[in-house]
């Protein structure tokens, strides 16, 4: 009996020990737990900030490349042209500029439009960003005509969520007619693939579709 009662008192005391000992390491646990997070969270914001300095660093260095390249080539082209136009496609009609240099029978062309019913009527911003080539084999006078080379890419969200935008590329094939001196008359038209790439809610990936495109626009251009 009294072997038990001492061995009650000695379990007793071991875990009143413990429970002290537990309570106390409580708050040296918590400090602990605080320090590696806020270390955690420092080590995690120094990681942005120097991802955020080399994406900044890359970009400019992107950003003076563009600049070197494009300073370059309007010193090496002949004519420089600002453009004004309207146009239409199985998309919409467009009205935009577009800035163009010239190299004897070589032209290169960049265009910004927009859709003028998404954008204007239905208050939808729908730009359409092209680039165009151009070889007028023939020069008479003031007349000058060649094949012309379209790649193109256009945008529209179709409602306040991001997923739903539809995306359009296109790359079109046709000629390119220009009539004046330093203020010409301009026209050109072409066709060829287009692509639609979109979200689809149903199936719950971006699909795609081909089909056939066509673009016409006239215009007036203005080189100095």
């Amino acid at each position: 009996m009294m072997f038990q009662t001492k061995g009650l008192s000695l379990f007793r005391i071991i875990l009143n020990r413990c429970k002290k000992t537990r309570f106390q390491w409580y708050p040296m646990l918590l400090i602990l737990t605080a320090r590696w997070y806020v270390k955690r969270k420092i080590a995690a914001k120094n990681t942005r900030r120097k991802d955020f300095i080399v994406r900044n660093a890359q970009r400019s260095k992107v950003s003076a490349l563009a600049s070197i390249i494009f300073i370059f080539t309007c010193l090496m082209s002949n004519a420089q042209s600002i453009e004004v136009s309207a146009g239409f496609n199985r998309l919409d009609y467009q009205v935009g500029v577009a800035y163009g240099h010239r190299w004897n029978h070589f032209q290169l062309t960049s265009k910004l439009e927009v859709g003028a019913t998404s954008t204007f009527a239905q208050q939808r911003f729908s730009p359409r960003i092209s680039v165009g080539s151009s070889y007028f084999f023939v020069r008479k006078g003031t007349l000058d005509f060649g094949p012309e080379f379209v790649y193109a890419y256009s945008r529209q969200r179709l409602t306040s969520q991001g997923k739903t935008a539809h995306h359009w590329n296109e790359m079109n094939l046709g000629y390119r007619l220009q009539v004046g001196r330093n203020l010409k008359f301009v026209h050109s038209a072409n066709g060829g693939w287009i692509n639609e790439s979109f979200y689809s809610n149903a199936l719950g990936k971006r699909v795609n579709y081909n089909s056939l495109g066509i673009y016409a626009q006239i215009g007036i251009s203005y080189t100095f």
